[in-house]
């Protein structure tokens, strides 16, 4: 094999070299295929890039495609042609050339902003936003697009970049005459935290004529905090629209320091009983003793929805003053919130009271790997089983915790000392409503620096997300396809599946783990093998 530790060596053979043996030699591995990303830096030649960086394709897309923002900027164009020409499907070819994060490609990406087909919108944006800052003025620009798509799209861009110029351009959005524009720009800024939006979230708050903007901008201020934000929520709750109030409540629940404690306080006598109902929600999930003595006293709401409500929320507190309250609701003059507080007694009265999960998983399964722990995935329920009560025998010592941005953890998590969260939705396509958040390489990187605390026979790893079935078996499949390394990619899927046998991991998250690891393709091919076999089982 030739010695490819001199970029020069191998500048001055390439010439001589047949296609083959550049193959044999240079495109069969990911340290070779880092070494010629750095021969191909000082290629001067474009016949010569050409011909390497179509080799480099033929042999493995991806990481012939990651070579092209490698070579000379004079030549970059011609080799992401070379990409865009490949009879692939374009939201790939899209997703691939994104990882380059090339400026050059922003007139081909506004293209695909504006294509029929969703997918390609997409990821259009997506890519956009991987370049960043160069393409914010092309997506300010795009705000002002006759197609409604593609003003979206550029909200949704320019939220994810989240740079003081795209943040000044989402302010300027809520003013957009579009509403479907204001309350997404209303949804980014919320996202992004500035506090300089809070002034004009504010004023769309109470005079936007859309009532779903507003609720938006309810939503965003619960985000942004502080004292101006929680003065405007609390007037939101005298909203006429129940999607205003009812995310001016969230929002509060959000904040959740000591001033919007005392606002909800004060809510829980507010005229409007749907205002009242969602308080006792909320104060019931803060739970401090004090609240929860508080929201006890509507108990007595004179509208029986709040008075279930209340019943509802206090049922599973094993305390005094909360059974107390379910007794008093046993003479209730409404016959629902009766059965509800008698059937809530009868569950903490009861000491024969079991928890009974309900899974397809084998207990019996163990690690066929010696430097591997045992696995347990599962849903966000039966992971509060697996820690609480050790059910089936599990003996949980590590924990990685998937889930919606602020949704609530399972039960139990804080009991797990090696323990990983991870928050972002069971997507694996962009979305243009900035309230859904797309897996990135962050996390991915993030449980794979987790997966290097994980040693076998301290006790099991238990992955879960909210189903057990999608995120949690893709994490699963990308940690121990990292341990077991690379060529067992198909039995680290293998064995998630045994694991799980409803296992249908999220594409996206395979896709960026497959560059990640540099597994040159592996791991998707894996992956859609086993959508095969699913598929026609």
């Amino acid at each position: 094999m030739t010695n490819f530790s001199d970029v020069e060596i191998l500048k001055t053979r390439l010439y001589q070299l047949s296609d083959e043996q550049l193959k044999q030699d240079y495109l069969r591995g990911a340290l070779t295929f880092d070494f010629l990303a750095k021969v191909l830096a000082e290629v001067e030649s474009e016949e010569l890039m050409l011909r390497l960086v179509s080799l480099a394709l033929k042999f493995n897309v991806i990481q012939g495609t990651l070579l092209t923002k490698t070579v000379k900027p004079e030549f970059q164009n011609k080799a992401f042609s070379l990409v865009i020409q490949l009879n692939l499907p374009l939201p790939l070819k899209i997703r691939l050339l994104g990882q380059t994060r090339s400026p050059l490609l922003i007139p081909w990406l506004l293209k695909g902003l504006n294509h029929p087909n969703e997918p390609i919108n997409a990821w259009s944006a997506w890519a956009l936003v991987q370049i960043g800052q160069a393409a914010e003025r092309s997506l300010l620009k795009a705000l002002k697009d006759p197609v409604q798509k593609i003003r979206l799209w550029a909200i949704w861009g320019l939220g994810q970049i989240g740079s003081d110029r795209a943040i000044r351009g989402l302010i300027l959005a809520l003013n957009h005459e579009d509403s479907q524009v204001r309350w997404r720009a209303a949804a980014a800024l919320g996202k992004i935290k500035n506090r300089l939006a809070i002034t004009k979230l504010r004023e769309i708050l109470v005079s936007d004529p859309d009532h779903y903007v507003r609720g938006r901008a309810a939503t965003a201020l619960g985000f942004l905090g502080g004292a101006s934000a929680i003065t405007s929520l609390k007037n939101a709750l005298d909203d006429r629209e129940f999607y205003v109030y009812t995310n001016a409540v969230y929002g509060l629940e959000t904040i959740n320091d000591s001033f919007a404690i005392k606002v909800l306080l004060q809510a829980l006598n507010h005229n409007n009983a749907d205002v009242r109902t969602r308080v006792v929600e909320v104060l019931g999930r803060i739970g401090d003793e004090f609240v929860v003595n508080k929201l006890l006293k509507r108990i007595h709401d004179p509208d029986p929805f709040v008075r279930a409500k209340v019943v509802e929320t206090i049922q599973s507190m094993n305390t005094p003053s909360a059974i107390n309250g379910l007794k008093t609701a046993l003479n209730d003059t409404d016959m629902y919130v009766r059965s509800w507080a008698e059937t809530a007694l009868e569950k903490l009265d009861s000491s024969q009271s079991t928890t009974f999960l309900k899974t397809l998983l084998n207990p019996d399964i163990v690690s066929p790997y010696s430097n591997l722990p045992k696995l347990w995935i599962a849903s966000k329920v039966q992971a509060s089983n697996y820690i609480l009560e050790q059910f089936q025998g599990a003996n949980i010592r590590y924990l990685i915790s998937i889930g919606s941005p602020g949704s609530e953890l399972p039960e139990g998590f804080n009991r797990v000392q090696t323990r990983l969260r991870l928050e972002f939705d069971d997507i694996d396509t962009p979305y243009h409503d900035p309230e859904y958040i797309l897996p990135s390489l962050k996390h991915i990187l993030e449980a794979l620096h987790f997966m290097k605390s994980v040693h076998a026979k301290q006790g099991d790893l238990l992955i879960h997300c909210q189903a057990g079935i999608s995120r949690s078996t893709a994490i699963a499949f990308v940690l121990y396809a990292y341990r077991l390394g690379m060529g067992k990619e198909e039995e680290a899927l293998k064995y998630i599946v045994t694991v799980q046998p409803q296992a249908i991991p999220n594409q996206w998250i395979v896709e960026l783990a497959d560059i990640a690891l540099k597994r040159g393709g592996r791991l998707i091919q894996a992956l859609r093998n086993y959508r095969r076999s699913f598929q026609n089982s």
